[in-house]
């Protein structure tokens, strides 16, 4: 009887050990912190697609948006770390800090697992806007100020932070900034000519249709972009502004290492594929992997960045 007994206990700790190493059991629930249609979605889905078929799970976007982020990466940071909540974002985990208290600190309590791309920002205008290029641009705003609005994802979202930083390269010039649940509702309003411009991705003003519709008047970038040839950089129109979007995985802090190591190397996998670049690339989105403690370095460096910028435009809460 002893030795059954023992016998059966053995093979249930075996079969609890196996279970514990079987990831995912389940589907699992990807936070997007912005709408749908934007260029965190766009890419997330991306990458779930593939997770999914190469886990054999579902991993499952849910958008959550409101607060510049802040609402969907806080549903991370108070999840369970067992590879089940996982948070698709990206600068705007660090720029909702850097502008106001946030209920999660965000390099404490979360564990990156691996970036996917980086995009350079481009400023788009309105159609009907009088200016045709960012000289005229900024010559229009120094004539008018105070009387030109931007359309950002919310308080504390990288679109609001770089465009205040844009509104301080071009020489301090304060504009009115109207805050969306999301890029992808201020790109709408943009098309509709209800808002006078966005600093945005490519990526996300094609997933709103407004590719054909919008004047692309300069890119955030060191040099110009390959799809895009074109449009001219900010600094050769003399403004000194670099600035992209990475976009990455990350878990609530905790999560096991097994898990975070196999989830950063299937993803790098996906990132490397020819084909997965190619989309990309159609996006003026570039595949950008990394190991777990690149991306954790990463977003250590953006929060002092914009917390900086925050400071100087006069937009941090204290």
């Amino acid at each position: 009887m002893r030795n059954a007994l023992l016998f059966v206990l053995t093979l249930l700790g075996a079969s609890l050990c196996y279970g514990a190493e079987v990831y995912p059991s389940k589907p699992v629930r990807v936070i997007v912190p912005f709408a749908p249609g934007a260029a965190t979605d766009v890419t997330a889905r991306l990458i779930t697609k593939q997770l999914s078929e190469r886990f054999g799970q579902s991993f499952i976007v849910d958008n959550r948006t409101g607060a510049g982020g802040v609402m969907g990466i806080n549903i991370v940071a108070t999840a369970s770390p067992d590879g089940y909540t996982l948070l698709f974002a990206g600068n705007s985990l660090a720029t909702a800090a850097a502008v106001q208290k946030t209920p999660y600190d965000p390099v404490k309590d979360f564990d990156a697992i691996g970036r996917v791309a980086f995009a350079p920002l481009v400023i788009v205008v309105r159609a009907n806007f009088p200016a045709g290029s960012l000289q005229e641009f900024v010559t229009y705003a120094k004539a008018n100020p105070g009387k030109i609005n931007f359309g950002s994802a919310g308080v504390g979202s990288g679109q609001h932070l770089v465009t205040e930083l844009f509104g301080l390269t071009i020489g301090g010039i304060k504009m009115e900034a109207i805050h969306y649940k999301g890029t992808a509702p201020s790109l709408i309003d943009l098309i509709g000519g209800r808002i006078d411009f966005v600093i945005t991705t490519m990526a996300s003003i094609r997933g709103t249709g407004g590719a054909e519709r919008l004047p692309r008047l300069a890119y955030a970038s060191e040099q110009r972009v390959p799809t895009d040839p074109d449009v001219p950089t900010m600094r050769e129109a003399g403004f000194d502004l670099v600035a992209g979007v990475w976009w990455g995985m990350l878990a609530p802090h905790g999560l096991p290492s097994k898990i975070r190591t196999r989830l950063n190397a299937e993803i790098n996998k996906i990132v490397a594929e020819p084909a997965f670049a190619k989309f990309l690339d159609t996006i003026a989105v570039a595949p950008a992997p990394s190991t777990p403690q690149e991306l954790q370095m990463l977003v250590a460096k953006d929060v002092q960045r914009w917390t900086a910028t925050a400071e100087r435009a006069g937009v941090r809460e204290h």
